[in-house]
Protein backbone atom coordinates (compact mmCIF):
# COMPACT_ATOMS: atom_id res chain seq x y z
CA UNK A 1 0.00 0.00 0.00
CA UNK A 2 1.50 3.31 -1.12
CA UNK A 3 1.92 5.98 1.57
CA UNK A 4 0.82 8.83 -0.69
CA UNK A 5 -2.35 6.94 -1.60
CA UNK A 6 -3.30 6.72 2.08
CA UNK A 7 -2.63 10.43 2.58
CA UNK A 8 -4.76 11.25 -0.46
CA UNK A 9 -7.58 9.09 0.85
CA UNK A 10 -7.48 10.81 4.24
CA UNK A 11 -7.93 14.13 2.45
CA UNK A 12 -10.64 12.78 0.12
CA UNK A 13 -12.77 11.33 2.91
CA UNK A 14 -12.54 14.38 5.19
CA UNK A 15 -15.88 15.88 6.16
CA UNK A 16 -16.25 19.63 6.65
CA UNK A 17 -12.49 20.00 6.77
CA UNK A 18 -12.04 17.34 9.44
CA UNK A 19 -10.62 13.84 8.97
CA UNK A 20 -12.90 10.90 9.73
CA UNK A 21 -12.06 8.32 12.38
CA UNK A 22 -9.88 5.29 11.73
CA UNK A 23 -12.72 2.75 11.79
CA UNK A 24 -14.89 4.85 9.48
CA UNK A 25 -11.86 5.34 7.22
CA UNK A 26 -11.43 1.57 6.96
CA UNK A 27 -15.10 1.14 6.08
CA UNK A 28 -14.97 3.75 3.34
CA UNK A 29 -11.59 2.96 1.80
CA UNK A 30 -10.76 -0.64 2.70
CA UNK A 31 -7.36 0.52 3.96
CA UNK A 32 -6.52 -1.59 7.01
CA UNK A 33 -4.51 -0.56 10.05
CA UNK A 34 -1.85 -3.10 9.07
CA UNK A 35 -1.38 -1.17 5.80
CA UNK A 36 0.09 1.82 7.63
CA UNK A 37 0.70 1.09 11.34
CA UNK A 38 4.36 0.51 12.05
CA UNK A 39 5.07 0.92 8.35
CA UNK A 40 4.52 4.62 7.73
CA UNK A 41 3.21 5.95 11.05
CA UNK A 42 3.07 4.82 14.66
CA UNK A 43 -0.34 6.43 15.29
CA UNK A 44 -3.36 7.29 13.19
CA UNK A 45 -3.04 10.88 14.41
CA UNK A 46 0.41 11.03 12.75
CA UNK A 47 -1.15 10.06 9.41
CA UNK A 48 -3.82 12.74 9.84
CA UNK A 49 -1.14 15.34 10.57
CA UNK A 50 0.79 14.42 7.43
CA UNK A 51 -2.40 14.85 5.45
CA UNK A 52 -2.61 18.39 6.80
CA UNK A 53 -5.22 17.95 9.51
CA UNK A 54 -5.27 18.43 13.23
CA UNK A 55 -5.99 15.04 14.82
CA UNK A 56 -9.48 14.57 16.19
CA UNK A 57 -9.48 15.51 19.84
CA UNK A 58 -10.72 13.06 22.44
CA UNK A 59 -13.23 14.02 25.06
CA UNK A 60 -12.35 13.48 28.71
CA UNK A 61 -13.91 10.03 28.67
CA UNK A 62 -11.36 8.74 26.12
CA UNK A 63 -12.27 5.84 23.88
CA UNK A 64 -11.13 2.38 24.95
CA UNK A 65 -8.96 1.93 21.89
CA UNK A 66 -7.14 5.21 22.48
CA UNK A 67 -6.45 4.30 26.11
CA UNK A 68 -5.28 0.80 25.20
CA UNK A 69 -2.93 2.11 22.52
CA UNK A 70 -1.48 4.77 24.82
CA UNK A 71 -0.71 2.21 27.53
CA UNK A 72 0.66 -0.26 24.98
CA UNK A 73 2.88 2.38 23.38
CA UNK A 74 4.30 3.30 26.79
CA UNK A 75 4.81 -0.39 27.60
CA UNK A 76 6.77 -0.75 24.37
CA UNK A 77 8.78 2.38 25.16
CA UNK A 78 9.72 1.15 28.66
CA UNK A 79 10.07 -2.52 27.78
CA UNK A 80 7.71 -3.42 30.63
CA UNK A 81 4.23 -2.61 31.92
CA UNK A 82 4.33 0.94 33.32
CA UNK A 83 3.71 1.88 36.93
CA UNK A 84 1.18 4.58 37.85
CA UNK A 85 3.93 7.17 38.47
CA UNK A 86 5.38 6.40 35.04
CA UNK A 87 1.95 6.87 33.46
CA UNK A 88 1.53 10.22 35.22
CA UNK A 89 4.97 11.33 34.07
CA UNK A 90 4.07 10.38 30.48
CA UNK A 91 0.94 12.53 30.68
CA UNK A 92 3.03 15.54 31.71
CA UNK A 93 4.88 15.42 28.39
CA UNK A 94 2.08 13.93 26.27
CA UNK A 95 -1.31 15.54 26.89
CA UNK A 96 -3.08 12.99 24.72
CA UNK A 97 -2.13 10.31 27.26
CA UNK A 98 -5.17 9.49 29.47
CA UNK A 99 -5.25 10.56 33.08
CA UNK A 100 -5.53 8.25 36.10
CA UNK A 101 -9.32 8.46 36.25
CA UNK A 102 -9.77 7.49 32.60
CA UNK A 103 -7.47 4.49 33.04
CA UNK A 104 -9.08 3.35 36.30
CA UNK A 105 -12.52 3.22 34.69
CA UNK A 106 -11.22 0.39 32.46
CA UNK A 107 -10.62 -1.84 35.49
CA UNK A 108 -8.00 -2.66 38.06
CA UNK A 109 -4.45 -3.36 36.94
CA UNK A 110 -4.92 -7.11 36.44
CA UNK A 111 -8.15 -6.67 34.50
CA UNK A 112 -6.69 -3.90 32.34
CA UNK A 113 -3.70 -6.07 31.49
CA UNK A 114 -6.07 -8.87 30.51
CA UNK A 115 -7.95 -6.51 28.20
CA UNK A 116 -4.67 -5.32 26.72
CA UNK A 117 -3.64 -8.89 25.97
CA UNK A 118 -6.87 -9.51 24.08
CA UNK A 119 -6.41 -6.23 22.23
CA UNK A 120 -2.87 -7.21 21.22
CA UNK A 121 -4.08 -10.53 19.90
CA UNK A 122 -6.45 -8.68 17.57
CA UNK A 123 -3.80 -6.15 16.48
CA UNK A 124 -0.70 -7.88 15.16
CA UNK A 125 1.29 -4.65 15.20
CA UNK A 126 1.42 -5.05 19.00
CA UNK A 127 2.86 -8.56 18.88
CA UNK A 128 6.05 -7.43 20.61
CA UNK A 129 4.08 -5.79 23.42
CA UNK A 130 1.99 -8.95 23.81
CA UNK A 131 5.14 -10.84 24.77
CA UNK A 132 5.99 -8.19 27.35
CA UNK A 133 2.53 -8.40 28.88
CA UNK A 134 2.65 -12.19 29.01
CA UNK A 135 5.84 -11.99 31.08
CA UNK A 136 4.32 -9.50 33.52
CA UNK A 137 3.94 -11.10 37.01
CA UNK A 138 0.44 -12.50 37.72
CA UNK A 139 -0.49 -12.09 34.08
CA UNK A 140 -2.03 -15.54 33.82
CA UNK A 141 -4.34 -14.65 36.68
CA UNK A 142 -5.21 -11.39 34.94
CA UNK A 143 -6.24 -13.24 31.78
CA UNK A 144 -8.72 -15.34 33.70
CA UNK A 145 -9.99 -12.25 35.56
CA UNK A 146 -11.66 -10.96 32.39
CA UNK A 147 -14.42 -13.49 32.95
CA UNK A 148 -14.90 -12.54 36.58
CA UNK A 149 -16.95 -9.44 35.77
CA UNK A 150 -19.61 -11.49 33.94
CA UNK A 151 -19.64 -14.66 36.03
CA UNK A 152 -22.42 -15.21 38.54
CA UNK A 153 -20.96 -15.63 41.98
CA UNK A 154 -20.76 -19.30 42.99
CA UNK A 155 -20.13 -21.02 46.30
CA UNK A 156 -16.60 -21.99 45.43
CA UNK A 157 -14.07 -23.36 42.99
CA UNK A 158 -11.55 -26.16 42.76
CA UNK A 159 -8.58 -24.87 40.82
CA UNK A 160 -5.59 -26.26 38.95
CA UNK A 161 -2.50 -24.06 38.99
CA UNK A 162 0.91 -24.69 37.45
CA UNK A 163 3.85 -23.30 39.43
CA UNK A 164 7.28 -24.31 40.69
CA UNK A 165 7.47 -27.11 38.14
CA UNK A 166 4.40 -28.87 39.52
CA UNK A 167 0.61 -28.66 39.68
CA UNK A 168 -1.46 -27.52 42.63
CA UNK A 169 -5.07 -28.58 43.15
CA UNK A 170 -6.86 -26.60 45.82
CA UNK A 171 -10.22 -25.09 46.67
CA UNK A 172 -11.27 -21.55 47.48
CA UNK A 173 -14.24 -19.22 47.60
CA UNK A 174 -12.14 -16.31 46.33
CA UNK A 175 -10.55 -17.78 43.20
CA UNK A 176 -8.66 -14.84 41.73
CA UNK A 177 -7.41 -13.58 45.07
CA UNK A 178 -6.08 -17.06 45.87
CA UNK A 179 -4.48 -17.42 42.44
CA UNK A 180 -2.79 -14.04 42.87
CA UNK A 181 -1.42 -15.12 46.26
CA UNK A 182 0.09 -18.29 44.81
CA UNK A 183 1.56 -16.33 41.92
CA UNK A 184 3.20 -13.81 44.24
CA UNK A 185 4.69 -16.65 46.32
CA UNK A 186 6.32 -18.30 43.31
CA UNK A 187 9.62 -16.90 42.02
CA UNK A 188 8.69 -17.63 38.41
CA UNK A 189 5.00 -16.79 38.67
CA UNK A 190 2.10 -19.18 38.28
CA UNK A 191 -0.56 -20.02 35.73
CA UNK A 192 -4.21 -20.67 36.51
CA UNK A 193 -4.99 -23.50 34.09
CA UNK A 194 -8.60 -24.25 34.97
CA UNK A 195 -11.18 -24.13 37.72
CA UNK A 196 -14.32 -26.14 38.46
CA UNK A 197 -17.33 -24.33 39.90
CA UNK A 198 -18.98 -26.24 42.71
CA UNK A 199 -21.21 -25.87 45.77
CA UNK A 200 -18.97 -28.38 47.58
CA UNK A 201 -15.39 -27.17 47.02
CA UNK A 202 -13.91 -29.21 49.86
CA UNK A 203 -15.58 -32.43 48.71
CA UNK A 204 -14.63 -31.97 45.05
CA UNK A 205 -11.08 -31.05 46.02
CA UNK A 206 -10.84 -34.34 47.96
CA UNK A 207 -12.11 -36.23 44.93
CA UNK A 208 -9.25 -34.93 42.76
CA UNK A 209 -6.69 -35.37 45.53
CA UNK A 210 -7.73 -39.00 45.91
CA UNK A 211 -7.78 -39.55 42.15
CA UNK A 212 -4.20 -38.32 41.80
CA UNK A 213 -2.92 -39.52 45.17
CA UNK A 214 -0.23 -41.69 43.58
CA UNK A 215 1.20 -38.57 41.97
CA UNK A 216 1.27 -36.40 45.08
CA UNK A 217 4.55 -34.56 45.69
CA UNK A 218 6.31 -33.87 48.96
CA UNK A 219 9.16 -31.54 49.79
CA UNK A 220 10.13 -28.23 51.31
CA UNK A 221 7.58 -26.26 49.31
CA UNK A 222 5.00 -29.01 48.96
CA UNK A 223 3.93 -29.63 52.56
CA UNK A 224 0.23 -29.01 51.95
CA UNK A 225 -0.34 -32.24 50.02
CA UNK A 226 -1.96 -30.24 47.23
CA UNK A 227 0.94 -30.51 44.76
CA UNK A 228 1.11 -33.19 42.08
CA UNK A 229 3.21 -34.39 39.15
CA UNK A 230 0.46 -34.59 36.55
CA UNK A 231 0.56 -35.81 32.98
CA UNK A 232 -1.04 -34.14 29.95
CA UNK A 233 -3.90 -36.68 30.16
CA UNK A 234 -4.46 -35.85 33.84
CA UNK A 235 -4.73 -32.16 32.99
CA UNK A 236 -7.16 -32.87 30.14
CA UNK A 237 -9.33 -34.92 32.51
CA UNK A 238 -9.47 -32.04 34.99
CA UNK A 239 -10.21 -29.48 32.30
CA UNK A 240 -13.16 -31.47 30.97
CA UNK A 241 -15.10 -30.57 34.12
CA UNK A 242 -16.53 -27.07 34.44
CA UNK A 243 -19.08 -27.86 37.13
CA UNK A 244 -19.26 -30.60 39.76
Amino acid sequence: MDKQHIVDEIRRTAVDGKPIGRIQFLAQTGIKESDWSGKYWARWSDAQKEAGFEPRSFNPAFEDEHIFKCVLDLTRKLGRYPTQPEMRLERQTNRSYPDDKAIRTRGKRSLLIAKLIEFCRDHIEYGDVLQILKSTPTIEVATEAVNEITTVKQDGSVYLIRAQGAYKIGCTRALYRRAAEITSQSANGAELLHHIVTDDPEGIEKYWHDRFSAKRLAGVNKQSGEWFALTADDIKAFKRRKFM
